[in-house]
């Protein structure tokens, strides 16, 4: 069989192929990249997953709409009705049971007992409160968390129906960016505008905990390495303006690692539960990710665009496979494209080119080494197609 160019060139497109496929976490099989969701440009600042359904995901914006999406991030719609227009949604969580969704607004605190097709006021929503984030103690049903801005933290033990302020210990006026409790030990961690502070007591008393952190620095998101997912007692991460830090003593003293990323402001920390060593922060420059508990970083993919504020991370879809991040957009990774991206598609053309002009240039090689060869076949081939002719 005579092998021609064309074939040549279809045969090594499919080798690139499937030496792609065939790559660990590559691949057109696999993915590899961040793939838009298609809610560009709302400013998205919050996601929640239902663990009933973690096909279910919701997304909040910055400028006040709600989207669901019922298909891991596919196909979105605004459920929005009940919610006060033109209000930042800063925060969304589920409760206990997985079957009540709360947004803290810049415009107060609402709840959904229907998969977010309707939201009603809660507690202190008629009061100015500019609500920035939630918790929920997973040990005592109906018990949850609030943090404000400028009104420090608020506790709740009937699901959100009555508040009272539990701000012993914290400065005045705080602003709290994060609450967050260790099931572990029971403390209760809040980021704020002056640093780290931990309560021992369920909120009754606060204390602070800033040692080796830079004075006066705003903190955005604290996160215990839980030691029920396979994490290390006592190991806390901080993510502030000023870039990551880490304590091993429970907060007693912070320190930077080898890769500290200073100067960059970390929004928040999300502790890997498939791999407590894994950490992903959303940043001012985008998602990273590090594989050795905060002490290097490293992108995670291609896709997103370059300096892309993120402000949340989750994962996702029915086997919490997908990491979803919230920035201008809500972005997917791996993507469910079938991971054969544009860029990926030019590497193969260019591989699959480079191997026909090798081929071309073979032929060419050999034509010069055998003139005589080649002009005897010629002239055979014409004695042949005269003979042919007379025949």
């Amino acid at each position: 069989m005579y092998i021609t160019a064309p074939k040549i060139l279809l045969l090594c497109t499919v080798v690139m192929l499937c030496l792609s496929a065939c790559a660990p976490n590559s691949g057109i099989f696999a993915g590899g990249d961040w793939q838009s969701s298609g809610l560009q440009h709302q400013h998205i600042r919050t996601l929640a997953v239902d663990f009933n359904n973690p096909q279910d995901i919701y997304a909040g914006g910055l400028l006040g709409k709600l989207f669901a999406s019922t298909d891991g991030g596919q196909h979105w719609h605004e459920r929005s009705a009940g919610l006060p227009p033109a209000s930042s949604i800063n925060a969304l969580s589920f409760d206990n049971t997985g079957k009540k969704l709360y947004a803290a607004t810049t415009a107060g605190l609402f709840r959904s007992t229907d998969a977010a097709l309707h939201w009603l006021a809660m507690g202190k929503a008629n009061q100015p409160f500019d609500y920035t984030t939630l918790a929920f103690d997973l040990k005592v049903p109906q018990t949850m968390y609030a943090g404000t801005a400028f009104h420090g933290a608020l506790m709740s033990l009937d699901g959100g129906n009555t508040w009272s302020s539990i701000n012993a210990g914290l400065p005045p006026a705080t602003t709290i960016n994060a609450l967050t409790i260790d099931i572990d030990s029971d403390q209760l961690w809040a980021a704020t505008n002056s640093g780290v502070y931990r309560s021992d007591n369920k909120g009754k008393t606060w204390q602070a905990f800033n040692t080796g952190l830079p004075s006066s620095v705003v903190v955005n998101s604290v996160q215990p390495d839980t030691v029920v997912n396979g994490g290390t007692r006592g190991v806390i991460f901080a993510g502030t303006k000023r870039g990551f830090y880490f304590s091993q003593d429970a907060g007693g003293h912070w320190k930077t690692s080898s890769e500290s990323l200073v100067g960059t402001s970390i929004h928040v920390i999300y502790v890997d539960f498939h791999k407590p060593t894994t950490v992903f922060v959303g940043t001012d420059v985008g998602a990273l990710r590090s594989d050795d508990s905060g002490q290097t970083w490293s992108g995670i993919g291609p896709g997103m665009p370059k300096d892309q504020p993120v402000y949340s991370l989750t994962w996702g879809t029915g086997d919490y496979s997908q990491l979803f991040a919230a920035a201008d957009d809500v972005y997917l990774y791996p993507g469910t494209s079938g991971g054969l991206t544009l860029n990926r598609l030019i590497a193969i053309v260019i591989a699959a080119l480079f191997f026909y002009l090798l081929y071309r240039l073979a032929r060419r090689r050999r034509k010069v080494r055998n003139p005589e060869r080649t002009l005897e076949q010629t002239k055979g081939g014409e004695e042949r197609s005269e003979k042919d002719s007379v025949v």
